[in-house]
């Protein structure tokens, strides 16, 4: 006979979708509520009255799921989320993915752990369909996503940059994500608004190693005056790479990062920076939890822009 797990798996959401949809409860995506009825006519499902009892009743427990390759996320949102939970008398069930497939198995056995949502950090629509998911920084839907405007970050950066007279900008980014991808978009943008060429030697990718990404432009041979990146850690791998190629910050090579975390004020000299707004994303993920926990659409949220923090990687080059 058919379970409520048998009808979750064949229609991609979570056990707590299905028991909305059998229950007539609301707060349910139309597209979700016609695969959860496919599903259960195709398995001749027919719930009994102590499954939804027991599939209805909360866990306490919110599932978190982190990169297991990006330390500053990881410090970042670890106490804030934590913090936020807290207050609303939950409790955290973390862990870590380090590629897509893994990311889906971790969401599968956090729903089997009957966690009452999940909070995800990146991520692509394939992989987050389910209604309980609160997704940041990634591809999903709109009304699941919670999202930072790196595009509009990364395009503050260079425009901040060239109004000092720099004209030759290189740009470090993480992988090949979401993210990373609207990093070079807003860089390009900025680029080509301001009539700089695009230099496509000064685009390099870290995909986990800074060190070497930064080396590429050292070796390169294509000059620049200023350097933009996407985490902070990367800032001080850069500065420590000049030093030993004699190459004074901001003398020689002005620096931006796209994070501002406790290290940006920490190096020497201390980090400007387009500040990454971790409270404010952590805030709205709890706005949606709400939504999930009152069984009530979550409303989809607007990107949300950083501000620029002015410190001394900077100097004017006019």
């Amino acid at each position: 006979m058919a379970t409520i797990t048998d009808v979750s798996l064949l229609a991609n959401v979570s056990k707590a979708t299905v028991s909305r949809v059998m229950s007539g409860s609301r707060g349910v995506k139309p597209e979700s509520r016609e695969a959860v009825l496919r599903a259960a006519e195709e398995l001749n499902y027919r719930p009994n009255a102590a499954a939804q009892t027991l599939a209805n009743q909360r866990s306490d427990y919110i599932g978190v799921i982190l990169s297991s390759t990006d330390a500053g996320q990881v410090s970042t949102y670890l106490p804030l989320l934590a913090k936020s939970l807290k207050a609303k008398g939950k409790h955290m069930l973390v862990q870590f993915a380090e590629t897509p497939a893994e990311q889906v198995r971790i969401v599968e056995d956090l729903n089997q752990r009957h966690c009452d949502a999940i909070i995800s950090l990146g991520g692509t629509v394939e992989e987050l369909k389910n209604d309980n998911i609160i997704a940041i920084d990634s591809l999903a839907d709109a009304s699941q996503s919670i999202g930072y405007d790196y595009k509009f970050a990364s395009e503050s950066a260079c425009r901040f940059l060239s109004s000092k007279g720099h004209s030759s900008i290189a740009i470090v980014v993480d992988d090949e994500s979401y993210a990373s991808n609207q990093v070079i978009e807003g860089y390009k943008t900025s680029l080509q608004n301001s009539a700089m060429p695009v230099n496509r030697q000064l685009i390099v990718t870290a995909n986990g190693n800074s060190e070497q990404a930064i080396m590429s432009l050292l070796n390169s041979y294509h000059p620049f005056t200023a350097l933009v990146v996407m985490r902070d850690s990367q800032a001080a791998v850069a500065m420590n790479l000049f030093r030993d190629f004699n190459l004074a910050t901001p003398q020689e090579v002005s620096i931006v990062s796209l994070e501002d975390s406790q290290l940006a004020s920490q190096l020497n000299p201390p980090l400007t920076c387009i500040s990454y707004p971790s409270q404010q994303i952590v805030d709205f993920a709890m706005e949606q939890l709400d939504a999930i926990l009152d069984d009530k659409p979550m409303t989809p949220k607007p990107l949300i822009t950083g501000r620029l923090v002015t410190r001394d990687s900077v100097t004017n080059r006019s």
